[in-house]
């Protein structure tokens, strides 16, 4: 069954819309990559050119429509296109209530990316793509999409030999990286893996600490896991000549990885076993010091 997702550019003319039949519009990339997943009959969501470099073009093959932004948008063309169904976050509640009247709207009570969520992520995780799939009437393939998750992580932790703590990082300048600690879904794979992380130090909502690379230092036994940004700003390929980042014990050793930005930092099963094929190839690659993987 083919999935539709509507594309970053604004489309407000009525008759292209009215071709476009979307029973299901989502404003959450999270939500969002979990309705994909799940083999709607057609979908709507906004910021698709972002959405697609953050989750390395793997919905690109999807018929692409538009309603704009997350956050501001396209109401006439939402309105043309009438949704059948509108699922949103928890945080989205005033959205709703400006999209309230276009078509019915479910709040995903069990959205994973919440800042005082006390259950275990992955099973956090688990519950919303159950509720998702309920949502949209894919519960059977929810199911599946979960067994099939939890059969492929188990073969890869078979795959991979004992590491250090690995210390996952997002480089957002020379100077300030992103930390993945719990409630991320780096995290989430790491434990299913087991594998351990090296950052034990509090996250925000979405799983990561904002930190100066001063804080690094006093990560000294660990192995170094780069995630590029989606954005290039060039510095994970250059990690060994780049300011302090060079200096870093992991790097003096040339003990890290860099892995490619093919995953949402808080997206779902898809983007979690993306993220886990790419670690575990680069641990266990052929050269077992620097592996960047493009």
């Amino acid at each position: 069954m083919t999935a539709y997702v509507i594309c970053f550019s604004l489309i407000a003319n009525s008759s292209m819309a009215a071709k476009a039949a979307s029973p299901i519009s989502v404003f959450d990339w999270s939500i969002a990559e979990t309705v994909l997943s799940l083999e709607p009959g057609s979908a709507s969501l906004g910021n698709i050119t972002a959405f697609h470099t953050w989750t390395g073009g793997e919905y690109k093959d999807a018929n692409i429509t538009d309603i704009g932004t997350q956050t501001f948008p396209n109401m006439e063309l939402l309105h043309h296109l009438s949704p059948e169904r509108i699922l949103l976050s928890p945080s989205q509640t005033r959205l709703g209530q400006r999209l309230n009247g276009i078509a019915p709207i479910t709040i995903l009570e069990s959205y994973p990316y919440v800042s005082d969520r006390s259950d275990g992520f992955w099973e956090t995780l688990e519950d919303f793509t159950l509720e998702v799939g309920t949502s949209v009437n894919q519960r059977t393939n929810a199911e599946q999409l979960v067994s099939d998750t939890r059969s492929h992580l188990d073969t890869l932790k078979s795959n991979v030999g004992p590491q250090p703590p690995l210390l996952i990082v997002q480089l957002v300048t020379e100077q300030y990286a992103r930390v993945y600690g719990s409630n991320s879904m780096f995290q989430g794979v790491l434990h299913k893996l087991d594998l351990s992380n090296a950052w034990t130090e509090k996250t925000n909502q979405w799983g990561y600490s904002m930190v100066s690379i001063r804080e690094l230092f006093n990560v000294e036994e660990a192995r170094l896991v780069v995630l590029e940004s989606a954005f290039p700003i060039g510095i994970e390929n250059n990690i060994e000549t780049s300011g302090m980042w060079r200096y870093l014990p992991s790097v003096q050793r040339s003990d890290y990885v860099v892995l490619p930005s093919t995953f949402w930092i808080a997206g779902v099963h898809p983007s979690a076993l993306r993220f886990a094929e790419a670690l575990v190839e680069a641990l266990e690659g052929p050269d077992p010091y620097p592996a960047t993987i493009h």
